[in-house]
C-alpha cells in the first residue's frame, strides 16, 4: 500500500508540474517590459514648425506592427479649408533599444456644410523613445498633407509626448 502511495504521489507531482509548464507565464502575455511599445497612450503634439499649438491624441501600438491613432475630426483651419479627418492607420517597428518609429495616414474630407468631398491625405511619420520605465515616451513627428494628386500642399513637424494608459 506504501509502495501505490509513493507512485500515485510520483504520478500526481508529475502531472501537475507538466501542467504548470503548459500555463503561460503572465510575464509572458500580461506583463511588458520597460522596452515594450505596445498599448495605448494619451499623447499631447504639438506642432514647432510652424508654429501651431498642441492639442490631444490616443495612439495605439498593435503587436505584430499595426498602429492607430484618434484626435479631432474637424479642423477649421487649414490651408485647405476646413476639414474633417479620419482616425490614422499604419504600421510602426522597433529602430533601436527603446527607440520606435511609426508611418500612418489619416483621409482628409470638405467639413460641413459641404457634401464632404474628398481632399487629400495627412501622413505622419513618428520617431520616438520610451522612457526607462515604459510608461512615457516623447519623440518628433513631420505631418505631410498630400492633395489628391499626390502634391504636397502642407508639411509641419513637431514634438509628441505620451503617457501609458494603465488599468
Amino acid at each position: 500500500m506504501a509502495e501505490l502511495t509513493r507512485k500515485g504521489l510520483l504520478a500526481g507531482g508529475v502531472a501537475g508540474a507538466a501542467a504548470l509548464a503548459a500555463v503561460p507565464s503572465a510575464e509572458a502575455h500580461g506583463g511588458r517590459g520597460a522596452d515594450d511599445i505596445v498599448g495605448s497612450w494619451f499623447a499631447t503634439i504639438t506642432a514647432t514648425d510652424p508654429p501651431l499649438g498642441s492639442f490631444a491624441s490616443l495612439m495605439s501600438w498593435h503587436e505584430g506592427g499595426v498602429f492607430t491613432e484618434s484626435r479631432r475630426y474637424y479642423i477649421p483651419e487649414t490651408p485647405l479649408g476646413p476639414l474633417l479627418e479620419t482616425s490614422g492607420h499604419g504600421a510602426w517597428k522597433r529602430t533601436g533599444p527603446r527607440a520606435y518609429a511609426a508611418f500612418f495616414r489619416f483621409l482628409l474630407q470638405q467639413a460641413p456644410p459641404s457634401a464632404g468631398a474628398p481632399l487629400g491625405t495627412d501622413n505622419i511619420r513618428l520617431a520616438v523613445r520610451l522612457d526607462r520605465h515604459g510608461d512615457a515616451y516623447a519623440g518628433t513627428f513631420e505631418s505631410t498633407i498630400r492633395d489628391l494628386s499626390g502634391a504636397v500642399v502642407f508639411t509641419a513637424r513637431g514634438t509628441v509626448a505620451a503617457d501609458r494608459i494603465a488599468v
